[in-house]
């Protein structure tokens, strides 16, 4: 018996969404979990909060917590970000490409909306190279693979 039932319907409304397995939306929710704890910043928005110094602290709280559970509710566009980027663009050890970059080529050849957090979450599970510049990540990716792709 499930202990944890907001977790298990998560699980089942994933497993809806895109037709994967039990196991395998269980995994790609706990792969999502993982990037988040290891990045307290990342949110829908990008790293942080946009505008954070005309903003209360309690309003950079709030927001960035919104901006966090939103992140979490879009997980299968996540994972289907993970998929393209894994297909597309090849990795390369110097981060110089802005994730805000990548989510705008990847708007255009797929013409699927996609925010910059969902970008930055995507690259972070696909394992590429990154260096914050808030509110975006650089990311070690080909640039020859996005112009190609332009």
């Amino acid at each position: 018996m499930t202990t944890d039932r907001r977790r298990k319907a998560e699980i089942r409304a994933l497993q809806a969404a895109t037709g994967a397995t039990y196991l395998v939306a269980r995994r790609q929710i706990v792969a999502l979990d993982e990037v988040m704890q290891q990045h307290p910043q990342l949110t829908s928005f990008g790293i942080g909060v946009f505008d954070p110094r005309r903003k209360t602290a309690e309003q950079r709280r709030t927001e960035l917590a919104a901006g966090r559970e939103e992140l979490v509710g879009r997980v299968a566009m996540v994972m289907e970000t993970a998929a393209w980027l894994r297909e597309s663009i090849t990795p390369i050890k110097t981060p110089t490409v802005s994730s805000y970059t990548v989510k705008h080529v990847m708007e255009r050849v797929t013409g699927r909306y996609v925010t910059n957090g969902e970008c930055i979450a995507a690259a972070l599970l696909t394992g590429y190279t990154f260096k914050y510049a808030q509110p975006n990540v650089l990311f070690g990716m080909s640039t020859r693979d996005l112009k190609r792709m332009n």
